[in-house]
């Protein structure tokens, strides 16, 4: 793998080049029609790079777990570098990671080996459980990052009784609006404790081609009016259920189609995978010849589902604030949370066979540790892309690098570190259980660890407060 680590490392040093001398990447330049055309060049040089595979090495080379692994490892160390660092929009670079020129080139070059992998599959006509996955995110990550100078998110403060027809750009620019919208009612429901329950808004959209909408707006709960969603905001938190303004957001995405493309395909590959990993068939014959390896299973499996019931009491609290009142909700943690338990397996069992001179040669715990961290990745894939179409209903954003967010990619590309090393016919076991064992780490991180980092202090919407 020293090749692939190589072309690494010469795309971090151009990286470098590239911001002392252009500065950071300037994504405004990225709009429509340059995003397009950008993109079909880009198709147009992944397919050349295929079709000249068997003519130079370093095409063939590209596209292989020996190039994947490398580029995993480099995108787990910027984005560990982006997660301890705290990020601000006109920040410099480590400062400005989604700007920073390394940090860009090598998830393009990801996205490169993503698109040589699929041609190769579907030429082929060798489609594994793998394609769905690999093109789904290959869509995902081409679509959301050329698409995002299209976004538009808009701030609209809404009077009660006034109709409003300008909005607010995040550096506070008046923007036109093709419809108008009147606050009729703020309507709020609170606990007995008087945390808010539910907060919404009942409004009147009245459009330039004549339309006259009468709706509610809530958390969880956007509408769409001519290609825009619109958001429930926030309000006037002194007065309350009183409050006599709506602050609504307002988002544009043209994008949006192809990136939630991408998230499905994603879902479909990650579920069929959990499905093809899981050894039906063995399990019963060895339930049958092994029942108390069976109930010390069936254990485990109960003791995940007591720590998800007793450490995440929120799970079945009366009293959910209204963004996490979301259908997504539930799935997005339990899937997570049994991700978790698997991945823990996973460690113990890589801590006997590094530990256990007994261990040496044993192929078929190699074989079922790879098992149980396959569905344990297709899992937390699961988890990761519940949580990011519940995102986009409750805030209008689909992935906005939290630093959560940030540790949960982190986490991912880590596994993923893993699971394609262990596909290169000459990896070495002992290294694999290392690198299982640094991304069972990487998760306690994403998982707690997170809380106490003071990059995401005050800039993260999935920290809170902890207890003094």
């Amino acid at each position: 793998m020293l090749e692939g680590f190589l072309i690494g490392g010469g795309l971090i040093f151009a990286g470098l080049m590239l911001e002392l001398s252009a500065g950071p990447v300037n994504w405004d330049v990225f709009r429509w029609p340059v995003n397009g055309i950008v993109l079909a060049g880009f198709l147009a040089l992944i397919a050349i790079i295929f079709l000249l595979r068997k003519k130079a090495y370093v095409f063939h080379f590209i596209g292989t777990y020996k190039a994947a692994v490398p580029a995993l490892v480099y995108a787990v160390v910027l984005t560990i570098i982006m997660g301890l660092t705290r990020q601000e929009v006109n920040g410099t670079w480590l400062n400005n990671m989604l700007s920073f020129w390394p940090f860009v080139l090598i998830y393009v070059y990801i996205a490169v080996i993503l698109g040589q992998v699929v041609l190769r599959q579907v030429s082929s006509f060798r489609f594994q459980v793998s394609t769905l996955s690999h093109l789904g995110l290959f869509l995902a990550m081409t679509s959301a990052t050329l698409g995002n100078a299209d976004m538009q998110r808009l701030k609209m403060i809404t009077v009660k009784g006034e109709p409003e027809w300008r909005a607010l750009t995040s550096q506070q620019q008046v923007v036109e609006m093709p419809f108008g919208i009147e606050l009729k009612e703020f309507v709020m429901e609170t606990y007995d404790d008087g945390m808010p329950r539910r907060f919404a808004s009942d409004i009147r959209i009245q459009t330039k081609t004549g339309k006259n909408i009468q709706t509610t707006v809530e958390v969880n709960k956007p509408v769409e009016v001519d290609g825009w969603k619109i958001y429930q905001y926030g309000y006037d938190t002194q007065m309350g259920a009183m409050s006599q303004y709506s602050i609504l957001e307002l988002v544009s995405d043209p994008w949006l189609p192809l990136v939630y493309t991408g998230i499905y395909m994603m879902l479909a590959g990650a579920i069929l995978m959990m499905l093809r990993a899981i050894p039906w068939r063995q399990g019963v014959r060895q339930g049958r010849k092994h029942p108390k390896t069976a109930l010390l299973l069936c254990a485990v499996v109960a003791a995940c589902f007591f720590c998800v019931h007793h450490f995440m009491p929120i799970l079945h609290s009366d009293t959910l604030v209204p963004a996490l009142q979301s259908p997504w909700f539930k799935p997005h943690i339990i899937a997570y949370m049994l991700a978790y338990t698997l991945m823990a397996s996973a460690a113990v069992i890589a801590l006997y066979l590094l530990f256990s001179k007994q261990a040496a040669g044993q192929f078929s715990i190699l074989n079922s540790q790879f098992s149980i961290t396959c569905i344990g990745i297709s899992l937390m894939t699961i988890g990761m892309l519940f949580g990011a179409l519940w995102a986009k209903e409750a805030w209008g954003h689909y992935w906005s690098w939290d630093p959560k967010e940030t540790w949960a990619a982190i986490t991912w590309f880590a596994y993923l570190v893993y699971v394609h090393y262990r596909q290169i016919p000459t990896h070495r076991p002992r290294l694999a259980m290392c690198v299982l064992l640094i991304s069972f780490v990487l998760l306690q991180m994403c998982w707690w660890g997170i809380n106490y980092l003071p990059s995401a202090q005050g800039s993260s919407i999935h920290v809170y407060s902890m207890p003094s």
